[in-house]
């Protein structure tokens, strides 16, 4: 007997283990993806347990394979999603009304009532009802482990089927949890005899069908209302003589308690827990019901216990009112999502108030952001094959548009759902899993459009070889484009039958998706690799007009597991301090870079980030998070992007060379604010811990968690958390909710709102997010920046600019003061360690120093070496220990070398000298006076810094001499009066009308003094030297004909091109379009009636040739 932190996937299996059963399976999906990834972790236990583990093909395999072992007399623990126990039901139902052998079987579901991860809203306790299954509903992360040995007695004892329901945050969530002995089973093979079985029993067709149904109604199922009143696991609280009784179920009993308790309410009434909703034992609820005038309900989705407590109270006649999903003619507990404690406890205040009781006190909120946040867009991860086949799919759409036909895409459930967002929109119908082409099938019967449906590897084991084998019976016109990344990478990389390793660790031959659809007679398969963006374009417009029945797969392995072995092996070599002979980075030019986000649009990738200069914004790429996989580079509408490859790399080897020594930076012993004591005493403690998916956010909840699993060996103070995980894995937000209580309370799983002492983010767009959680004591600490969401690069801006980093800081520190701390964590953390990934760990040290937590630092040191990998540990304590200096006002600053330490106008005067043969000191001259001249113009405006009046002189200086500068100055006072609030745009719209980023301008920018600055910055603490190769397809008109062509200059070759603007009188048709735009929209400039609106659809023409004639069409040039 032992306490240990568990959360609800980890107790599913541990409770398993205590109750005895011999198979675990099912089918992997939110909330219980971890089941299958903590059965695999632990595969050699089990197999030396004699436990078997099958990640079934699906759900309805799961479920027969349960009949199968229940036959053999083994016991069967079989675990999925919701809409899995829709897919399982046929199997179930046979199974369940069958009668083989004396095993017992459970079944596992994990329901999401607020669609965090789930397509369709569904509710289990429904459909367990419909199939004679009953189900317990854990309250605490203590029963949801208990109660799986009592599940399994109840199947057992009575031969039925049982299940255990659990919500998504018992799910992902968990507690501190009393283990106890595991059961040791019998795993030897027996011989069954055949001639034993009892047939009528074990087949269910007629007329033995309809004897099972006698069987179930009269014999077997009241075995389980007889072994449920035995067991008295219902429990009831408060004033036990009280006419008004509250009645519920499940994790939201603890929501329930705590609200009532908060509320000294239990001394006036009463309350009672149902550990079973279906069947209600009558005998157990009559005492509770016979003294109530008034009942209150409070449960999740539909009234189903309501539906089964109206059925007791009428059955016995009792004079009762019950009030649940209405109160009389208001709304009561919403019948749609689920609850929460701010929900539960305005409801309860209504309807107490409506009774002429007293209202609950309700917590308010934290502090809101009032303006509009931009949201974080769930994306596909860095470096996902799926973008690939997405952006061709778009580039396709556009291409067939051209021709007047337009595309359908059908679709089903996995990664690729997320195809219907923004950038690709690619996804226009969704069904359930493997029947996205029978439901296109019921499209094209009726119409002329070409369509595709996308299908995943393991969509395709699932269920979707049937839509093929349909598809081809049927002579249906259509492309399948199947996605197979090598594993079930949706639900957390499990196995599938294309990855050749079974869950319990055995080789397993790889499954030939190319050879399965061709043996089902398609008229066309080829597989490819979707890198290869060429190729597969051309394939695409080829296949998807053919007549007949296509299939396009897709191959290319996940990237998540891909660059996790990857980063594994690079972690092994820097341990010992050895180096990597050649590491790849790809960075964006951004003085080439338009800001025509093209990159963005055709690969939405959240890789690309963005920055601000003299021009407004920026993409470039963020270096932490990019895999340099590439495809960026490929949409090759611009010269802006760079391959850079470092020799001898490391991240941190070369670091001491341009570093100051800090380590004897001495630590202050903290002052803790809230003490365990305190919490003894009753005071809650709760974190609420949130960010990006990838950035560390459940590693500070596990190392929280893990810390409280000691808290110096004390027993009196209970803890529990939720990982709210979502679509996290692709880009989302995860959010951790943690609280520590005095055992014995109940304890909702998220934090009310107003209700947090504590929000810790590494990402500052994340942590403002939930600054609603966060007391009106309560501190935050945040990371300065945040990663850029794809909502803000997609936002052009047209009604008001999106916000950023700086304006967000200035808000927060206003609205919080001194119980904001806004920390470098990440820049730190990468600077110090080489990732930013530690600033999970950073922002720990910090929340300790400040005394924000209630743990010694030997707990959470002792967190740090039992939850983090051997080849971690020392980083992240290093991590924690940086974090704890960063709060006491230790800045980790790189000291950049010498040359780096010039200004930029002094980087701009350096790169006229180089730009310049002849008459170098007259350009220079011309530079000094134009930049003071423009400067002391806008001397009374900050946002035109002068910085940004030297790159604009600059710029025209290097176009064409500085042949426009005086024209352009002239022409800045003109606009001053009709841009009054808008100046700095239209500044720099006006800017940019005097030159053209042609060949010749952007053969400087490409090694102009400044980029060799920004290159060494980043690249020359990484490796022993760098070399960097340009990515450009020039393109040149000659007549009537237009010559592109791929090309990589030398650095050579850009320096003699910079000089050659003879080329443009020599080719007076080269890029003249882009000198009638320009001349057109200084015009516009002009206009007494431009709005904002207007001004920056001017703002926003941008690009090179096609992209800028395109975001100029309203011009009409």
């Amino acid at each position: 007997m032992k306490i240990e932190i568990k959360n609800g996937n980890e107790l599913i299996i541990e409770g398993g283990l205590e109750a005895g059963f011999h198979l675990y399976t099912g089918y992997p999906g939110s909330p219980l993806a971890d089941y299958f990834n903590i059965l695999y972790e632990r595969k050699n236990e089990f197999r030396q347990k004699g436990i078997r583990v099958v990640i079934a093909n699906s759900e309805a395999n799961a479920a027969a394979m349960a009949s199968g072992a229940k036959q053999a007399h083994k016991n069967v623990l079989v675990a999925m999603k919701s809409m899995g126990l829709h897919v399982a039901s046929d199997a179930l139902s046979v199974g369940n009304f069958a009668n083989p052998g004396t095993g017992g079987v459970v079944i596992v579901v994990g329901d999401d009532p607020w669609s965090i991860s789930t397509s369709s809203p569904a509710d289990s306790r429904y459909l367990f009802k419909h199939l004679h299954i009953p189900f317990l509903d854990p309250s605490t992360p203590q029963e949801l482990k208990d109660w799986m040995s009592v599940a399994l007695d109840l199947s057992v004892t009575t031969s039925v089927y049982q299940g255990v329901l659990l919500t998504t945050f018992m799910a992902e969530g968990g507690g501190r949890v009393l283990l106890g002995e595991e059961k040791i089973i019998n795993h030897e093979l027996i011989e069954l005899d055949p001639s034993t079985f009892d047939l009528a029993k074990n087949v269910m067709v007629p007329p033995n069908s309809m004897r099972a149904d006698v069987a179930m109604i009269k014999e077997r199922f009241p075995k389980v209302i007889k072994k449920l009143k035995e067991l008295s696991l219902d429990q009831f609280f408060g004033k036990t003589d009280s006419k008004l009784g509250f009645i519920t179920s499940g994790a939201v009993f603890e929501i329930l308690k705590q609200v009532l308790d908060d509320n000294h309410a239990l001394e006036r009434f009463s309350l009672c827990k149902i550990a079973a909703p279906y069947p209600l034992v009558d005998e157990l609820l009559l005492p509770f019901l016979k003294n109530l005038d008034t009942l209150i309900v409070v449960e999740e989705k539909r009234g189903f216990l309501e539906t089964e407590i109206i059925e007791v109270i009428n059955r016995h006649a009792l004079k009762c009112v019950v009030y649940g999903k209405t109160f009389d003619d208001i709304e009561g507990f919403p019948i749609y999502g689920g609850l929460n404690y701010d929900i539960v406890c305005d409801k309860v205040s209504q309807i107490l108030s409506k009774l002429g009781y007293q209202a609950c006190h309700q917590t308010s909120p934290g502090v809101v952001l009032n303006e509009m946040m931009p949201r974080r867009l769930p994306t596909f991860c860095p470096g996902c094959p799926h973008r690939e086949t997405l952006s061709l799919l778009k580039d396709l759409r556009g291409h067939l548009k051209k021709q007047n036909i337009n595309l359908i895409s059908h679709g089903d459930v996995g990664c690729y759902s997320l195809s219907f967002l923004e950038p690709f929109k690619e996804m226009h119908n969704l069904s359930a899993m493997g029947q996205g082409g029978a439901l296109g099938a019921g499209v094209d019967l009726f119409t002329t459009n070409p369509s595709v449906v996308l299908m995943g590897d393991s969509t395709f084991f699932h269920s979707g070889i049937t839509d093929i084998s349909n598809s081809v019976q049927m002579g249906h016109n259509i492309t399948y484009i199947l996605l197979d990344n090598d594993n079930t990478a949706m639900t957390g990389h499990q196995m599938s039958p294309r990855t050749g390793e079974s869950v319990d660790g055995f080789k397993r031959p790889a499954q030939d998706i190319l050879k399965l659809v061709q043996a089902l007679g398609v008229d066309e398969a080829i597989e490819v690799n979707p890198s290869d963006r060429y190729f597969y374009q051309n394939l695409l417009r080829e296949t998807v007009l053919k007549n007949g029945t296509k299939v396009i797969i897709s191959n290319k392995e996940c990237a998540l597991t891909f660059h996790g072995r990857s980063k594994a092996l690079e972690r092994k070599i820097f341990i010992k301090n050895e180096t990597i002979p050649l590491k790849s980075f790809y960075q964006i030019n951004t003085d080439a870079c338009e800001d025509c986000r093209a990159c963005v649009e055709m690969t939405g990738c959240p890789g690309l980030s963005q920055i601000f200069d003299a021009y407004g914004s920026k993409v470039t790429i963020d270096p932490q998070i990019c895999v340099s996989d590439s495809y960026c580079t490929k949409i090759k509408v611009c010269p802006s992007f760079e391959l850079v490859e470092v020799r001898d790399y490391h991240p941190t080897k070369y670091q001491n060379r341009n570093q100051e020594n800090s380590e004897n930076f001495i630590l202050a012993k903290p002052l803790m604010k809230v003490s365990l004591e305190e919490i003894l005493k009753g005071r809650d403690f709760r974190i609420v811990v949130t960010g990006v998916g990838g950035s560390g956010v459940t590693t500070i909840s596990r190392v929280l968690a893990e810390a409280a699993k000691e808290m110096g060996g004390r027993t009196d103070i209970d803890f529990k958390f939720v990982d709210q995980k979502g679509l996290a894995q692709r880009n989302g937000n995860v959010t951790s909710h943690l609280a520590l209580y005095k055992k014995g309370k109940s304890h909702a799983q998220v934090t009310p709102l107003g209700g947090a002492d504590l929000l810790l983010s590494p990402d500052l767009l994340d942590g403002s997010h939930h600054l609603s959680f966060l007391s009106s004591q309560g501190e935050a600490i945040l990371d300065t920046h945040f990663q850029m969401p794809l909502s803000i690069l997609l936002d052009r801006g047209i009604e008001k600019e999106p916000i950023n980093e700086e304006s967000l800081r200035t808000k927060l520190k206003t609205l919080l003061k001194e119980r904001l701390s806004l920390l470098p964590l990440k820049e730190s953390s990468e600077l110090k360690l080489g990732k930013s990934v530690y600033a999970s760990a950073m922002i720990l040290g910090a929340a300790f120093q400040k005394g924000l937590l209630p743990f010694s630092e030997e707990d959470l040191k002792g967190a740090f070496s039992r939850t983090m990998k051997k080849n971690e540990l020392e980083n992240n304590l290093a991590a924690f220990t940086l974090g704890r200096r960063l709060s006491q006002g230790e800045m980790f600053d790189q000291k950049i070398i010498a040359q780096n330490s010039l200004s930029s106008i002094e980087l701009y005067r350096q790169s006229i000298r180089e730009c310049f043969f002849l008459n170098v000191e007259t350009h220079l001259a011309l530079f000094e006076h134009s930049v003071s001249e423009l400067s002391l113009l806008f001397k009374n405006h900050p946002k035109i810094k002068d910085e940004y009046c030297a790159r604009y002189i600059h710029d025209l200086i290097i176009y064409d001499k500085g042949v426009n500068v005086k024209d352009f100055i002239k022409n800045t006072h003109a606009l001053l009066p009709i841009h009054v609030e808008n100046i700095d745009m239209a500044l720099r719209v006006l800017a940019k009308t005097y030159f053209i980023k042609d060949e010749v301008f952007i053969a400087h920018t490409m090694v102009s003094p400044m980029r060799r600055v920004s290159d060494d910055r980043y690249y020359k603490n990484l490796g022993s030297s760098f070399h960097k190769t340009f990515i450009n397809r020039p393109s040149f008109d000659l007549g009537s004909k237009k010559i592109e062509f791929d090309f990589s200059p030398r650095g050579w070759m850009l320096k003699v091109m910079r000089h050659a603007r003879f080329l443009r009188t020599l080719l007076p048709a080269w890029h003249h379009k882009e000198h009638l735009i320009a001349l057109e929209v200084r015009n516009k400039l002009y206009s007494n009636e431009l709005s904002y609106s207007d001004l920056k659809r001017l703002d926003n023409i941008k690009g090179y040739r096609e992209v800028r004639y395109e975001s100029s069409q309203y011009l009409k040039v």
